[in-house]
Parts: structure tokens; sequence; C-alpha cells
């Protein structure tokens, strides 16, 4: 079998990540994959930096559809017997060329595009994808809270298929250091459906000491900072912004947190569990596929009580010296059902019901 994965080629997020180490996955497991990006950036080169088969054919702007052609040329001389799309434009342009291509379409829906889209341009956007997420061959997701949704478009069941996000175990093993201050850390984009506003003012309320670590750049940086000067914790937070490599902040952590309105199953998890650090997360999306009370602390999405409940615990867990029964917990479920091997098969499942479907 023959993929080629297609993406815009400018994200550096949880999307990135997801394409990489299914690729690496599919290598381990014999599939042949090539991915394609519409031009040279951060998916390009993590692709290349880990040894994947990579092609460029660059737009001049966003929807430059000069592109088609070239195309439509490349998949159908390389005999593709799948395209498999990540992102927006990447769906949108291949709508265009679906049925001149000999290969079958998959896509992959990272997140919620009810919530991915903002504005005038959103809204374009958004009707752009939906057209594109009905016209495919077959849907990947990892959030169940999508299901319902994909029903009220009327696309049928038989075409969906529910994956999860994968790492990639190799060269990385738990440390289970204790920090001598009690230190969170929190992995996001600094934008509102991570909610970070909400740990924020219930790290205000707490009684103990703590550093909190926040690795992500977006346009609520400015906001944010403000927030923490408002609230008397700005000595205890620091920003540090967008890092390629989050190893080290891992590392140096006791507890990671995510406290998003909305997720499918965040890398972030799955990076905590391979340094052996616990998570307290907002029980969103599939969260509660891997954490849950033997493996960290989930709260309900926007509910500050029960926020500073599960913060307040994870610091006596640490103050005692118990923390690193959670963290191993969840690095033994992460590592024995979410590698990129794992990853690979079930995408590869799922490609193989669609071309027998058709």
């Amino acid at each position: 079998m023959r993929v080629l994965h297609i993406n815009a080629g400018n994200e550096d997020g949880g999307a990135r990540t997801y394409i990489i180490n299914s690729m690496k996955g599919q290598k381990q497991i014999g599939v042949e994959s090539t991915l394609l990006t519409f031009q040279r950036g951060p998916v390009s080169k993590m692709a290349k930096e880990n040894g994947l088969s990579v092609s460029v054919i660059e737009q001049k702007q966003r929807f430059d559809l000069s592109i088609l052609k070239p195309l439509i040329k490349y998949i159908n001389n390389n005999n593709f017997d799948i395209v498999h799309t990540h992102g927006p434009r990447a769906n949108y342009i291949v709508s265009l060329i679906r049925k001149k291509i000999n290969a079958k379409w998959v896509i992959t829906v990272h997140s919620d595009p009810r919530i991915d889209f903002s504005g005038l341009k959103g809204s374009v956007m958004l009707k752009l994808n939906l057209h594109a997420l009905k016209r495919a061959d077959s849907l990947f997701y990892m959030n169940p809270d999508l299901v319902d949704y994909f029903e009220s478009l009327k696309i049928p069941d038989e075409r969906t298929f529910e994956v999860f996000n994968a790492i990639d175990f190799s060269g990385i093993n738990p440390r289970f250091n204790r920090q001598s201050t009690f230190s969170l850390l929190e992995v996001a984009r600094l934008v509102d459906v991570k909610n970070h506003r909400l740990l924020l003012e219930a790290l205000s309320k707490v009684k103990f000491n703590y550093r909190l670590t926040l690795v992500g750049d977006g346009p609520l940086m400015d906001e944010l900072r403000e927030l923490v000067k408002k609230l008397g914790i700005k000595d205890k937070v620091e920003f540090v912004g967008f890092r390629e490599n989050t190893g080290d902040y891992y590392q140096e952590c006791d507890v990671s947190v995510l406290t998003s309105k909305s997720e499918s199953l965040p890398t972030v998890y799955l990076e905590s569990a391979a340094y052996g650090k616990p998570v307290i997360a907002t029980n969103v999306g599939a969260t509660d596929k891997v954490i849950n009370n033997e493996t960290g602390w989930l709260v309900e999405s926007d509910n500050e009580q029960e926020l500073i409940s599960a913060l307040n615990d994870a610091h006596d867990f640490w103050k005692d010296g118990n923390l690193d029964q959670k963290g191993l917990a969840l690095y033994q479920e992460v590592r024995d059902n979410y590698s990129i091997e794992k990853l690979a098969q079930k995408v590869n499942d799922g490609y193989q019901a669609t071309l027998d479907a058709n």
C-alpha cells in the first residue's frame, strides 16, 4: 500500500506531531508513506529530521490553485492508493481534484471544526472544510464528541473511524524526580479553547507554594500576562513562549496540566506519560481514555472548584512523595496502548476498509 499524507505545511502543534508519528509507525509496519506540503516549513522540516520521505509543491498564497494540475499528476504518476489529508487547506485542495485522482481520499479530523474558525473568514473556511469532509471516502477522528456532529452532517457511520494520538517511546525514559518547589507545566497554545484563564484563577486561590511554566505562544499572550499581574501571581508564573522541544520542561515539572474547553486526545498527555508525569485535565473529548484517578486528576470543564481540589490533592501527593505511582501508571497505560506502531495499524485498518468499500 502506498500512502500520501498532505498538509499545508505551516502546522507547529499537535497535528504536526500526529502526522510525523503516524508516518514513523507506518514505516515500522511496512506501509510506504510520503509527506507532501504546500510550503517548506515546520512540518516538512520535522519529517526530514525523522528520515521520512518529503515532497513540496509550493503555493504562492493560501488559495493559489495553480498547484492543482501538478498535484493531480504527482498523485497519479506515483500510483498512491491512499491520499490522506490533514488540515482545512489540504482538505479543500484535494476536494477540488477528488474526481481526477485514482487514489482513495481520507481525512483526519484533528479538532472540532465548529470551534476552529472565527469571524467572516472563518465562516468561509468552515464551509469549505465541511464540503471536503462530506466528500472524502473516509474520516478518521480522535474526539468521540464528533460522532453526533458527523451524524448531523449525514456522514454514514461506516465512513468514520476512531483513531488516537500516539508517541514514539524510543529514546525516552520516565524520570521520577521530585522538584524542590511544587512545579506545574502547561504546554498549549495561548488561545481561548485552552482556557489558561481557568488555571491561573484557580492557582490564585490555592494556599500552597508552587511555580507554573507555560510553554506556548498565541494571541492571548499579552492578555494572560496582564491577568497574572492582576491576580498577584506574577512571581510564580513563567511564560516561555513556543518551544520546539519540550522534553526538558516535562523533566523539570511534577505535574502537567491541560484545562481545555475542547480536545481530542492531546499529544501533551502522551508526552507527559513518556516522562512519568501525572496530568490534571478537564474531562473533554477522549481525555478520560487515559486520564483517571490512577493516572492523574480529571475535572469537569470550566469548573474552578474541582480544579482547585485537584491542585490541592496533587500538592498533597507531591508533599508525601507519592506522585511517582500516578506517573508510572500513566506511563504504562500510554506505552501499552498509544505507541506509534499501534496507531499505524489502526489507521491501516481504516485504509483497508476504505479500499474494500469502494
